[in-house]
């Protein structure tokens, strides 16, 4: 079959004085209603666009195609258009440019918009869903307004309904085993409500046949949000770290066991802390996965500089998903 590439916003849609995504869904309260300073708790309008937002980059990323493309700004929900200097706008460079300082800015929703986008990210390259064969639209219920489909080894199931939240909603599945909650958009991390948070970690059970499906879990789906699971076979073993010869090189070191990864960790009664774990005789570091990321440095014994994260902005290297990954070249991380 010919392959496509699917995509939230383009090029056309984002220049020349069109709107984004973010100011169709949120028009002027892009400019007053961002600062969780001055609006601690957002408005409808802006709580609505986030939960949107967010819902319909999951549906393109894991519906639309065999590649995604992202036009730059979209990931962190850029309020403006783009407008180069040319004869109509008078040579002005007032729009020529992306706010990139925007998700930088602790203080401002915008960066829950990029987290949530690094995490879908690195999910789709932890599982390789675009690359697979297998794609099945399991349920759409248009009633409900739920939508739920495989990908690859993963399920994703989106409920649009604006108001409704549903209790033990059965899904049909493939898999005749539990499945686990991998992330979700309504995370606090993300900016949402975090109506599933007590559900991290949980296990739903392979139930009987539904919906023409072999198998099937019944779940929790809040209002405005959308989740992906995956079979508890697929994540078990936690994290694991390898390194490959050109970063081991590039350190001056000869073993993976002459470093030591150093894990940043948080806990609600100790703060903020470090723990290192070594690497073992097969040149392996087992890192735990607690539902969120692992974000660790890389360290050396001799305490001499270690080269970090080459796409990172602080240099630490962070995980999302359970699984094998390996850091090659000048410092990135591969599943």
């Amino acid at each position: 079959k010919e392959r496509c590439i699917a995509y939230a916003e383009s090029h056309d849609q984002a220049i020349v004085g069109d709107k984004t995504i973010a100011f169709w869904l949120m028009d002027q309260e892009m400019y007053t209603g961002m600062s969780m300073l001055e609006s601690p708790v957002a408005s409808p309008v802006v709580d609505r666009g986030l939960a949107l937002h967010k819902v319909l980059r999951l549906l393109v990323l894991g519906l639309g195609g065999e590649g995604y493309l992202n036009f730059m700004g979209n990931e962190f929900g850029h309020p403006e258009w783009v407008d180069f200097p040319r004869p109509e706008n008078e040579w002005s460079y007032h729009h020529c440019r992306r706010r990139w300082d925007l998700a930088e800015d602790e203080h401002l929703r915008y960066q829950f918009f990029q987290r949530f986008d690094e995490v879908l990210q690195a999910c789709e390259n932890r599982f390789g869903w675009l690359s697979s064969d297998h794609q099945f639209v399991s349920l759409k219920n248009g009633g409900d307004k739920v939508v739920a489909f495989e990908r690859g080894e993963l399920l994703f199931v989106v409920n649009l309904n604006p108001t409704q939240s549903f209790e033990n909603y059965r899904i049909g599945s493939r898999w005749p085993e539990p499945l686990r909650l991998l992330f979700d958009t309504d995370e606090g991390r993300f900016g949402g409500h975090r109506r599933l948070e007590g559900g991290r970690g949980e296990r739903f059970p392979a139930l009987e046949g539904w919906d023409g499906r072999p198998h099937s879990v019944s779940l929790y789906l809040p209002s405005r949000s959308a989740m992906v699971l995956a079979r508890e076979s697929l994540i078990q073993g936690g994290i694991r770290v390898w390194c490959d010869a050109d970063f081991l090189a590039h350190l001056g070191v000869a073993s993976a066991r002459d470093c030591v990864v150093a894990l940043h960790l948080r806990d609600e009664e100790e703060g903020s802390y470090s723990r290192n774990v070594r690497f073992g005789a097969r040149g392996c570091a087992m890192l735990p996965w607690h539902h969120v990321e692992a974000t660790f440095a890389f360290e050396r014994f001799d305490g001499a500089e270690c080269r970090g994260c080459s796409i990172s902005r602080d240099g630490l290297f962070r995980i999302y998903f359970p699984g094998d990954y390996t850091i090659r070249g000048s410092g990135y991380l591969e599943p």
